[in-house]
């Protein structure tokens, strides 16, 4: 089998969960982590991808992650307020390649939100784990999930 190009991935993804954002499915949606020397391939069609949905986006660089290990990822939003909402669970310190729950209301995880949402009894039926093929083919050599290092105070 050939193996998938994993720039094609990550702009399929964004183009994917674009669309989940511009339609209002979800409130924020990340692109695919990938490392800074992937920036200068992506960057264009990226940014081409989520301008032509009409989404907002900014990119995340994670200073908090140490340099050796450290991917950057889209953030992509229709709404000011959500990028807020993200923006100060950032400033909290969290980060969602280790704090991911902190993110899953935004993430629209398991949630209904909308018009009628009350109505809706919102609920994941069973877990499982969505990064696997993205692991797979976006970190070949074991880099995810990012080993969080505590800095000694």
């Amino acid at each position: 089998m050939a193996e998938i190009d994993r720039h094609s991935f990550i702009c399929g993804m964004i183009a994917a969960f674009g669309e989940c954002v511009a339609q209002e499915v979800k409130k924020i949606a990340f692109s695919p982590p990938f490392p800074p020397s992937d920036l200068k391939h992506l960057e264009a069609e990226a940014e081409r991808i989520m301008r032509e949905q009409g989404l907002s986006f900014c990119l995340e660089k994670n200073p908090d992650i140490p340099e050796d290990k450290r991917v950057y990822w889209w953030v992509l939003y229709k709404f000011p307020e959500v990028q807020s909402a993200y923006a100060r669970l950032r400033e909290k310190g969290y980060n969602p390649a280790w704090e991911f729950e902190e993110f899953k209301d935004l993430l629209s995880y398991g949630m209904a939100w909308g018009d009628g949402y009350e109505q809706v009894v919102p609920r994941i039926r069973k877990e499982t784990s969505p990064m696997d093929p993205v692991t797979r083919i976006l970190f070949p050599d074991d880099g995810w999930p990012i080993e969080k290092m505590y800095k000694e105070v």
